[in-house]
């Protein structure tokens, strides 16, 4: 078998070995690509489940005690490895998922971009909030504590990249158990090794490996908290038993991201990032655009600019063709779905422009990138997930439609706007229900923000990813307040004591500052007149 650069047999019989230390059922692992097995690995056993929960309950304690520079030292370790042995990290993403090398190196930077944000903002979860009460004389101080043991369900389509997951509880002090399929397994194990390398206790991490999610559901009344990320079906089934054993969830399950394209945007600017981004790991990822809107003013150059930038760019093909720009989809099953939704959209008058075809003489599990024009905007693909190479463009006239359409939907929660006019990005921002906008951007800038959290919207999820408050959603808050060498509490209780008269006085004092000071018309006006000035030297964004 010919595997991707940078890796070999050794390699691969290692990590094999690495997975068979469960007592379970052999499981079989695919080079997607070609969707033969190349390997097995053991399932877990419900007591390799129980061991890893209890080992994890047992850790946790000693681990959250560690300080924030001895995390962060680790981090920086783990990057370093990381960045030296980046072949064999690309090449098996490439094995495990069947992404090209350009997209598989995509996802690659991706993690050293958000590792790299969480180590710098470590340094923010160890300095504690503190102010001055309203109480004269008193203090308060918060601090943000883990909450123990997190269960985390995670795909196989990002083998590699979902260590960023994974490192957002580990570093906020929790402990964390893995639940992950066979084929998400060996990435998973890479990462594990090279983080317990780079100094984190083997037990931080615990991987369990199982066919299904409920296998893992079994343990969620141990936890603590549960993350899951995947289909919005699976998503659906877990939050339902947290929901039992009342422990809290975040979810992050399938989203439709779409595109705006207006009459006075760069053309060839816009297809190619909608092109890039729509072809994005052969459409498997968060970031592929699924519904394209053109203005009705630039629609026919606009479909011919996306066509050419497609076919000149986007090649289909195995990792062993040093030109292929676009991999294999991750199962089989998922061809067959492109194929059921292109066929709906043709009987119901969508036109192909390209593509529209799988290819079974490279494997099962390839298909051409497809792009489909006027499709009725009353159609149902609208509200499905289609997870593959295939992105509709739809005319409109007026934006307040597809807004008015975007609002009433329970999974677009992204948006990727192409215009030059500011005041319309500002106008969208504030009355468009997105979870995200990039301007004049597909998904790059938005990726790249590591201070920037993305929360999702309706079915798509409720957790966060991204950011500090990726970190401080695995925490709980402890407050502490202090009232310095003096009690406020009087001898005499009785109306008029020395307590209430300074009271009121404050009051009194606050309440004049308000009305003549703070809350007037011309402090009002000073600060929305630097907000104007702000805005329209720096822009919404």
């Amino acid at each position: 078998m010919e595997y991707p650069k940078g890796i070999d047999d050794k390699f691969m019989t290692a990590l094999l070995i690495a997975g068979r230390g469960e007592s379970g059922a052999d499981a079989p692992v695919y080079n997607v690509q070609t969707w033969e097995p190349f390997g097995t690995l053991h399932c877990s056993t419900f007591s390799d489940g129980e061991q890893s929960v209890l080992r994890a309950h047992a850790v946790s304690e000693q681990w959250s005690q560690e300080s924030i520079y001895t995390r962060s030292r680790i981090l920086y370790r783990f990057l370093k490895r990381v960045v030296r042995h980046y072949e064999p990290i690309i090449g098996l993403n490439q094995l495990l998922s069947g992404k090209s090398w350009l997209d598989a190196s995509s996802e690659y930077f991706y993690m050293i971009t958000q590792v790299r944000g969480i180590k710098r903002n470590l340094k923010y979860l160890g300095k504690p909030r503190r102010g001055a009460g309203a109480v004269p004389r008193s203090t308060y101080r918060i601090w943000c504590r883990p909450v123990g043991v997190v269960g985390m369900f995670t795909s196989a389509d990002n083998p590699i990249s979902m260590v960023c997951d994974i490192l957002n509880p580990i570093m906020a002090g929790n402990a964390v158990v893995n639940f992950v399929t066979p084929q998400a397994t060996l990435g998973a194990l890479l990462m594990k090794a090279v983080l317990v390398d780079a100094g984190m206790p083997a037990d931080v991490w615990r991987i369990v490996v199982s066919e299904s999610s409920q296998f893992g559901m079994k343990f969620i009344p141990a936890l603590d908290y549960v993350t899951a990320i995947g289909p919005n079906r699976m998503c659906q089934r877990i939050s339902m038993e947290c929901a039992r054993h009342s422990v809290p969830i975040s979810c992050f399950g399938a989203v439709k991201k779409i595109a705006l394209v207006m009459e006075d945007a760069k053309l060839w600017d816009a297809a190619k990032a909608c092109a890039r981004s729509a072809f994005l790991s052969a459409g498997q990822s968060t970031n592929s655009i699924e519904v394209i809107f053109v203005h009705e003013a630039v629609r026919e150059p606009f479909e011919q600019m996306m066509v050419q930038y497609t076919q000149e760019q986007i090649r289909v093909g195995r990792y062993t063709n040093p030109h292929a720009t676009m991999g294999s989809m991750m199962y089989p099953d998922r061809v067959k779905n492109c194929e059921k939704v292109l066929k709906l959209a043709r009987d119901n008058g969508a036109r192909v422009l390209m593509g529209s075809h799988p290819r079974p003489e490279i494997s099962p599990t390839f298909f051409e990138p497809t792009i489909v024009a006027d499709l009725p905007p009353d159609l149902n693909l609208l509200e499905t997930e289609v997870y593959g190479p295939v992105v509709a463009l739809l005319p409109f006239k007026d934006i307040t439609n597809v807004v008015r359409l975007v609002t009433g939907s329970r999974v677009i929660d992204s948006a990727a706007v192409f215009t030059r006019d500011i005041d319309f990005v500002r106008n969208l921002i504030d009355n468009a229900e997105f979870a995200t906008v990039c301007v004049n951007d597909t998904y790059f800038s938005m990726d790249m923000s590591w201070k920037a959290p993305i929360q999702g919207k309706g079915e798509s999820g409720q957790g966060i990813r991204h950011g500090m408050e990726a970190i401080l959603q695995y925490t709980q808050v402890f407050s502490a307040a202090r009232l310095k060498g003096i009690s406020w509490v009087p001898k005499d209780w009785r109306s008029g004591n020395w307590t209430e008269r300074l009271t009121f006085a404050f009051m009194g004092f606050y309440s004049w500052m308000s009305h003549n000071v703070t809350d007037t018309v011309v402090a009002d006006g000073i600060r929305a007149m630097f907000r104007w000035m702000r805005d329209r030297f720096v822009g919404p964004v």
